[in-house]
C-alpha cells in the first residue's frame, strides 16, 4: 500500500529536529560559559529552551500519526521488522559509538569501562537515542491497539491516555526519589523517561489526527483563534511554573509541556498545511533528520568547546549551524559506503522530488515512515 505524503509532517519534522538541536547547543553555552554569563543572558536562554521543549513530543506525534494514517485497520508483514533493521539496529551501533565518543572525551577509557557504558547504553537507554526506545514501544502499542481496540471512542481513548500520563508525569515530577528503590536517583533523573506512558497522550492525539486526517485539517481551520491563543497561554504557564520553581527542571518530561507541546504541534501544522511549496533546506533537514537526530551531539559538543573563545551568542548560532551541516554530511557519507543503514537509519525521500513526480503520476508517496 502506497502512503501519500504528507507536507506538514516535512514542516514538523524540520522545527521539531531543529528545535531539539537547539536545546542542546543552550545546555552547552550553559556548560561551557558557567559563572561568566549575565543573569539576563540566563534567563533568556532559559526561556528560549522552554518555547523549544516541543521539539521531542513531536516526533512521537508524527511517528504515531503517520502511522495511524497508513495502517489505522490492519496491519502490514514485517511490520516491526523494517523497523529494527532501519530504527532499532541503529540504536544498538551508535550506542557503541557513543559509549566510546564518552568515554574518550572524558578521558575515562578503558575495556571495563566501555563493556559497562555500553550496557547501559543499550539496557537502560542512557544516551541520546533514548527516544527510539520510546518509538518502539508506540509500534507495539499501535499493533495492540489496532487489533483490539480500533472501536474504542476517542472520547474516552484520549481522556484515559491523558489521565495515565499526567499520573505519571505528576508522580515523577512533584513525589522526591523513594530511596527503599534500588537506583531511585536514576531513575528519577533520567530512566523514567524512556517509558511510554510518559508519553500516552501524544500518541492518542496523534493516533486520532492520523486516522483522521481530512477531519483533523478541518478542526484545525474551524479553531485557528484558539489554536493560535492556547500555545500562548500555556507557555506563560510553564514560565511561571518554571521561574516561581515549582517546576524547575527545563525538559519536555515535565507535566505542564504535554498542553504546551501538543497545542505547538497543532499550530505549526495549521500554517505549515497553508504553504504553497516546501523551501529546499526544510526538505533537506526533514530527509536527514534522523541522523542529525542520533550524530548532532557528538559535534554540538565538539564544536561548541572548539569556539569556546568566542562570544556565547555567536558561540551557540555557529554550533547550531556547524553541527547540522556535518550531521547532514556525516550522514550522507555513511549512505555512500553502504553502511549508513545501520549507524543513521534510512535517509529520508524527497519531497521535491516526489512532488515533480506527482504533476507526472498523479500521485504522491511516501516509500518509509521516519521518526
Amino acid at each position: 500500500m502506497k502512503k501519500e505524503l504528507v507536507p506538514e509532517v516535512i514542516w514538523l519534522r524540520c522545527i521539531a529536529c531543529l528545535a531539539i538541536v537547539a536545546i542542546h547547543c543552550i545546555n552547552l553555552t550553559f556548560t561551557n560559559y558557567e559563572g561568566s554569563l549575565a543573569s539576563q543572558t540566563v534567563t533568556l536562554l532559559e526561556v528560549i529552551k522552554l518555547g523549544l521543549l516541543f521539539g521531542t513530543p513531536a516526533f512521537v506525534f508524527i511517528s504515531e500519526f503517520l502511522l495511524a494514517k497508513s495502517y489505522s485497520t490492519y496491519i502490514p508483514d514485517k511490520f516491526l521488522w523494517k523497523r529494527v533493521r532501519y530504527i532499532l539496529i541503529p540504536y544498538f551501533t551508535m550506542a557503541v559509538v557513543y559509549a566510546f565518543y564518552s568515554l574518550i572525551r572524558s578521558d575515562k577509557l578503558t575495556p571495563y569501562a566501555l563493556v559497562v557504558k555500553i550496557l547501559r547504553n543499550i539496557v537502560v537507554a542512557d544516551y541520546i537515542a533514548y527516544f527510539i526506545i520510546v518509538i518502539f514501544q508506540f509500534y507495539i502499542l499501535h499493533i495492540i491497539f489496532t487489533k483490539y481496540f480500533q472501536s474504542l471512542s476517542p472520547k474516552l481513548f484520549i481522556p484515559l491516555c491523558l489521565a495515565i500520563n499526567l499520573l505519571y508525569l505528576g508522580f515523577f515530577n512533584f513525589v522526591p526519589p523513594l530511596q527503599i528503590i534500588p537506583g531511585a536517583e536514576y531513575i528519577w533523573t533520567r530512566l523514567y523517561w524512556v517509558a511510554f506512558p510518559g508519553w500516552l497522550f501524544y500518541f492518542s492525539v496523534a493516533y486520532q489526527c492520523g486516522k483522521n486526517y481530512s477531519a483533523f485539517k478541518e478542526f484545525l481551520n474551524l479553531n485557528i483563534k484558539w489554536i493560535i491563543l492556547i500555545p500562548i497561554l500555556t507557555f506563560l504557564a510553564i514560565a511561571f511554573l518554571k521561574f516561581t520553581m515549582i517546576l524547575p527542571e527545563t525538559n519536555s518530561k515535565r507535566i505542564d509541556i504535554l498542553f504546551y507541546a501538543l497545542s505547538m504541534i497543532f499550530v505549526i501544522f495549521y500554517f505549515a498545511s497553508k504553504t504553497k511549496r516546501i523551501p529546499w533546506v526544510i526538505d533537506q533537514i526533514s530527509r536527514y533528520s534522523f541522523g542529525i537526530y542520533l550524530l548532532h551531539l557528538m559535534f554540538v559538543q565538539t564544536i561548541s568547546k572548539l569556539f569556546y573563545e568566542l562570544h556565547p551568542f555567536i558561540n551557540l548560532p555557529l554550533t547550531f549551524i556547524v553541527s547540522i551541516s556535518l550531521s547532514i554530511i556525516f550522514t550522507y557519507l555513511l549512505h555512500k559506503l553502504k553502511i549508513g543503514n545501520y549507524f543513521v537509519g534510512k535517509i529520508g525521500i524527497s519531497f521535491t522530488r516526489t512532488n515533480k513526480e506527482s504533476k507526472q503520476n498523479d500521485s504522491w508517496v511516501e516509500t518509509e515512515i521516519k521518526v
